[in-house]
């Protein structure tokens, strides 16, 4: 994570979604040592740029501005972290386990989440699957698709 002039100010250490608009709320940088972590957030507004780092629109004093915190659990956010929802059972719509969440891909330039690749079968046999926002049903506890376990047989191949 760099500023606007081209300065590290730390690492994205997670992000804070809203699963059910499918919306990334915030970017939380780390910064400082493994000993004296401290963390802020950013809003998809202060991002300026995302590729191989990201940029933001704030420079060193937007930045201090922030209100760095010691833990993570102490910044006002809106949505779940990501870290959380990795990993969650899916479950297609007649409750049969297809497998866990693996990954997210967001769009860098609306933050949003388009697809959830799911991993599917044990660990010799693993397959990914990819599902856009359109083809999950509820997230709670466990995903449920809009598919059943037939349908997701076919997209996999088996």
């Amino acid at each position: 994570m760099i500023d606007k002039q081209a300065r590290e100010v730390g690492k994205v250490v997670d992000i804070s979604v809203t699963i059910k608009e499918c919306l990334v709320d915030k970017v939380i940088v780390g910064t400082g040592s493994a000993l004296k972590k401290n963390y802020f957030a950013v809003v998809s507004e202060e991002i300026a740029e995302i590729g191989d780092y990201m940029q933001l629109t704030l420079d060193e004093v937007g930045i201090e501005g922030k209100g760095k915190v010691d833990k993570i659990e102490q910044l006002p956010l809106e949505g779940d972290l990501l870290k959380k929802f990795i990993g969650k059972e899916v479950l297609s719509e007649d409750a049969m386990v297809i497998g866990k969440v693996e990954d997210m891909l967001i769009d860098p330039k609306g933050c949003l989440i388009h697809n959830v690749v799911i991993s599917t079968g044990s660990a010799f046999r693993k397959k990914n699957l990819m599902v856009s926002d359109d083809d999950i049903k509820y997230i709670g506890d466990y995903v449920i698709l809009e598919m059943n376990k037939d349908s997701v047989e076919t997209l996999l191949g088996v």
